[in-house]
């Protein structure tokens, strides 16, 4: 039997995201099972929970910086893992200050470490998807 809280699962329940399809008035979305979701999600060791759900190497796409200085006149557009670079992720590391999981990410010859919390694997069928998904929401609403 499939697991409707396995984010591997073709069963997977969907219905806490608000968002899951880029609609925010999506007919499916529970404010219950966002709640329960942000509970489960406020519970989990992210370190081994991701490390059973998610496969390396993988795509993701940089959606947010969230390192980015707001004043800053600088192009970040010609900077490596700017905002909308696609990027290979390769593993994940865990930032102790920021209490934040990092990705090692790669893009052409460069490498280097991004927050997770600021990644969307691409495209959306990919496996790794629903898991990467559920720490960056609940990061951003933690």
């Amino acid at each position: 039997m499939e697991d409707k809280d396995n984010p591997r699962s073709k069963q997977y329940d969907s219905s806490w995201d608000d968002d899951s399809d880029g609609d925010s008035a999506l007919e499916d979305y529970d404010d219950e099972a966002f709640e329960r979701k942000m509970e489960q999600w406020g519970e989990r060791n992210w370190q081994k929970w991701l490390k059973q759900y998610v496969t390396f190497p993988f795509t993701a796409v940089r959606e947010e910086d969230m390192d980015a200085n707001p004043f800053s006149e600088e192009d970040d557009d010609n900077k490596p893992f700017a905002v909308g670079s696609k990027t290979t992720v390769l593993e994940f590391g865990y930032d102790e200050f920021h209490e934040a999981m990092l990705a090692h990410v790669k893009q052409g010859k460069d490498d280097g470490w991004v927050p997770l919390a600021d990644l969307e694997v691409t495209p959306k069928s990919d496996p790794n998807y629903w898991a990467v998904r559920e720490y960056v929401v609940w990061f951003a609403n933690r």
